[in-house]
């Protein structure tokens, strides 16, 4: 355990599995007491499981972010048995290739209330806890989508991120002075079941690296925001892609 984040209470969302779940596990082993968020509670406990036998305190809560009105409960209910939320990261979210023509309005807002609505509630009742402490870090998991667009996902999906992106900039203007800094990471080809899921997992020769990135190194970004080593940056995007797109 290298200590980066010895003692702090990290929350993520979505971490019963895939980049969630590396984020939830790198945090941990840099001494962070993490809660795990995920709709599924069991992958949820399983991940919470691992995490303890880090030594460090950990809580497997289940919860539909879109459900809104609970997610002020759940925070007040961290609050209460951590004592205090230094860290937040919206990594949920979901992702499907549908088609420009085939897109209907179920499909929007079922893409639009998790991936940038749900995000909005659970960073606006994080920030009124961080404020009070003076201190707190919140990470969104975006997308290279978000930034350039995205022939082979949803429109929806990246209207989504490209959302969580101005969000970023929104809590990291408005938190500057309590101390809060707000940070958006974007994954490029990721070796996940979403990646599996939109057939992406052949694509590494694509990448000027030649391989799919790991979640791990997603959850290096993410430690890195979360830590001291980043206390003067806010409202900044770190692309984590190979170097697939460079801006």
């Amino acid at each position: 355990m290298a200590g980066l984040l010895k003692g702090q209470v990290a929350v993520i969302t979505g971490a019963g599995k895939g980049i969630g779940a590396a984020i939830a596990m790198r945090m941990a082993d840099e001494g962070a007491n993490i809660v795990v968020i995920d709709i599924d509670f069991e992958n949820a406990n399983k991940v919470s499981k691992k995490i303890e036998s880090l030594n460090v305190r950990s809580r497997a809560i289940q919860l539909d972010i879109t459900d809104t009105k609970k997610i002020s409960n759940i925070v007040d209910l961290i609050v209460r048995e951590f004592g205090k939320i230094d860290i937040w990261v919206n990594n949920a979210g979901i992702s499907k290739a549908i088609p420009i023509e085939q897109l209907t309005e179920k499909d929007w807002d079922s893409m639009l209330n998790l991936n940038l609505k749900a995000v909005f509630f659970c960073s606006q009742a994080v920030f009124t806890i961080m404020k009070k402490q003076r201190y707190g870090r919140i990470i969104n998991i975006s997308s290279m989508a978000g930034e350039k667009g995205g022939q082979f996902t949803g429109a929806n999906y990246v209207a989504s991120k490209a959302g969580v992106l101005g969000l970023t900039k929104v809590f990291a203007l408005n938190g500057g002075e309590y101390n809060i800094t707000a940070n958006a990471i974007t994954p490029g080809l990721i070796d996940t079941d979403m990646a599996v899921d939109l057939g992406f997992t052949k694509s590494g020769n694509t990448v000027p690296m030649k391989r799919l990135g790991s979640a791990y190194e997603v959850a290096g970004a993410a430690v890195f925001l979360a830590s001291e080593l980043s206390d003067y940056v806010s409202g900044h995007t770190i692309d984590v892609n190979g170097a697939l797109y460079i801006r």
